[in-house]
Order: C-alpha cells, then sequence, then structure tokens
C-alpha cells in the first residue's frame, strides 16, 4: 500500500476512522518502541513518509468467512488488541534508516547537522537550544506527534496545511541575529550557505517552522531552558505577546501572530481541517491530552513511544 502519507489522500475525503488513526498511531509506536528498546535506535526522520503499510489479511481466507482481523501485541503485562475489518487491516513498518543512529554514547550530546533531516518537522527544542540541545529520543518523539496530528486531520503534513502561515518579520529579524551567533552556530550551518560567486544564501524554512509550531500550540508557559538559553524565548515573548510595561511598545508581529492563531490554533482555529481534527480528538479519550504530551516544546516532559503505549488513548485496545 506504500507510505501511510499517500494512503490517506487516496481515502475518500482524505480522511481514516478514528479507530484506524488509534490503530496505526499504537503500531507505529511499537515498532519506534521496540527499535530503541532493543537496538537504541534514534531514527531522526519520523513522519507518516517513512511508515509503511502492508495488508494484514489471509490471502486464503475470505472476507464473507471472517470480516475481522486481529493482530495482539504483548507489551509489559499488558496484551494490546488491534481489531481491523479485513478491508482495513495492515500492518505499519517503519522504513528509511538512511539518518538513524544506534551509537548510545552520542545521547546527550549536542546535536549535529545530522539531526536536522525533514526541517520542518525539527523539534522546537533544536531552534531554542541551538548547541545546547541534545541527541536523544526526544526528535523521534516529537515527530510520533506531528504523526498524530496529521492521522486525525488527514489531507496533508501540518506544513502543507498552514503554508500560508509564515514568520513575521520582526522576529525573523531576532531569530536571524540569534541563529547567526556562535551559541546557535548548528543552526546557521543548516540555513545559510554561499553560492559559487560566494554570496550567501538562505533558507527560510527554520523561521516558518518554529513559527508554525507557535501558532498551532501556543506559547508555553514553562519556558524550559531560560535562565542559560534565553536568546530565543526572551525574541518571541518581545515579539508575539503584548508588552508588559506601560513604557513598552506592542510589536506589529502579535497582530499577525494572533490572526494566524485565530484561524490555525489546535485550540480553537477556525480552519476547517484543524477544527476536524480537535473534534475528532475530543471524542476520544486521552487523544488531545496525548498529542499535547508528544508535542512538548520540552524534551524532558515528551511522552515517549512506551508512553503512547500505555496511554490513557489505547486504553481500550487492553484484551
Amino acid at each position: 500500500h506504500g507510505d501511510i502519507e499517500e494512503f490517506i489522500k487516496k481515502q475518500p475525503e482524505k480522511m481514516l476512522a478514528p479507530g484506524d488513526c488509534r490503530n496505526i498511531l499504537f503500531q507505529m509506536a511499537f515498532a519506534l518502541h521496540v527499535a530503541g528498546d532493543r537496538f537504541g535506535l534514534k531514527h531522526y526522520d519520523v513522519k507518516l513518509l517513512n511508515f509503511f503499510l502492508q495488508s494484514a489479511r489471509d490471502p486464503t481466507i475470505t472476507d464473507k468467512e471472517h470480516p475481522h482481523v486481529v493482530l495482539r501485541y504483548g507489551v509489559g503485562s499488558h496484551i494490546f488488541r488491534l481489531r481491523m475489518h479485513a478491508t482495513s487491516a495492515h500492518i505499519a513498518k517503519l522504513a528509511d534508516y538512511g539518518t538513524s543512529v544506534t551509537r548510545t554514547d552520542t545521547d546527550g550530546q549536542p546535536v549535529s547537522i545530522g539531526q536536522f533531516t525533514t526541517l520542518e518537522n525539527t523539534p522546537p527544542d533544536f531552534l531554542i537550544l541551538g548547541n545546547a540541545a541534545e541527541q536523544g529520543y526526544g526528535h523521534d518523539c516529537f515527530g510520533l506527534g506531528l504523526c498524530m496530528l496529521h492521522l486525525f486531520t488527514g489531507h496533508g503534513p501540518y506544513e502543507e496545511i498552514l503554508d500560508e502561515v509564515v514568520c513575521p518579520a520582526n522576529l525573523k529579524g531576532k531569530l536571524r541575529k540569534i541563529w547567526k551567533q556562535k551559541s546557535h552556530n548548528v543552526i546557521r550551518s543548516v540555513i545559510f550557505d554561499n553560492d559559487e560567486n560566494g554570496t550567501e544564501i538562505e533558507d527560510e524554512t527554520l523561521y516558518d517552522t518554529l513559527y508554525r509550531f507557535l501558532v498551532l500550540f501556543g506559547i508555553p508557559e514553562k519556558q524550559f531552558g531560560m535562565k542559560k538559553h534565553g536568546k530565543v524565548w526572551r525574541a518571541l515573548n518581545s515579539t508575539l505577546l503584548p508588552p508588559s510595561g506601560p513604557r513598552s511598545r506592542k510589536c506589529p508581529d502579535i497582530d499577525v501572530f494572533n490572526r494566524d492563531r485565530k484561524k490555525f490554533s489546535l485550540a480553537d482555529g477556525t480552519d476547517k481541517r484543524i477544527a476536524a481534527a480537535r473534534q475528532r480528538l475530543l471524542e476520544m479519550d486521552g487523544a488531545m491530552e496525548l498529542l499535547l504530551l508528544l508535542v512538548s516544546f520540552d524534551p524532558k516532559t515528551r511522552a515517549t513511544p512506551l508512553d503512547v503505549i500505555n496511554s490513557e488513548f489505547m486504553g481500550k485496545l487492553i484484551e
């Protein structure tokens, strides 16, 4: 069936049934958990394009004889039972290991350019902390959160839905200044390059990436690393939040941010795709809470694949 992103695009209204979203997310989390637990694998490019679907049907058995397929997974003391209609019974398989790392001695080490893969999926902690961001499983966990969002919005990945959303000028200027500094030179190496004439060229993807996460999920109240690595946080607060003092000037980016949030915020945005995903998530116990834990800006509070498996959202799968 190819990758999951293409599979979704072929479905009616480019959407999967909520139960199918849960079954596929469980299998994705299980694959990442086993890969990390058994092999210490960090994939570093988790997205629906890198999960492939294989039919779970037995071709020797007709759908009339057995209209449903059941897959069982043992994790800890629980048996999880995934019951699927034969026509939508699939096994999700993690693929494309070109950017993956299995060495455990890299855990906790500073990030390198090798961890900047699909730039639109770069975790916010990389963009906020720069050289102080650490390698580890957090990248995959955030990617799994974006996969969950994609499963429930359908249509396309978040950056396609938020295509019209771009980082406003004042914030971009502050980020550019910070990301050119020594404390963030890993980001500088991703963004800036020279053409054949020696002229500096700039890839603006990461500016829009960080801003779109803020539009979707909001500015976190708890801003991790503020004391030691607060440059980006201060840039965000000064451009996107109302001024704190009576003499402080309001930045024009605030109006842009509020307009974008009104349309695309996961919490209450009016865009039809976002609103439909929000409704679907809220109708399933624990779904929205799980998604927000996966996309936590702080990698230390981000849900892990095992947390996904043992979450309230997956409770209905336990035998």
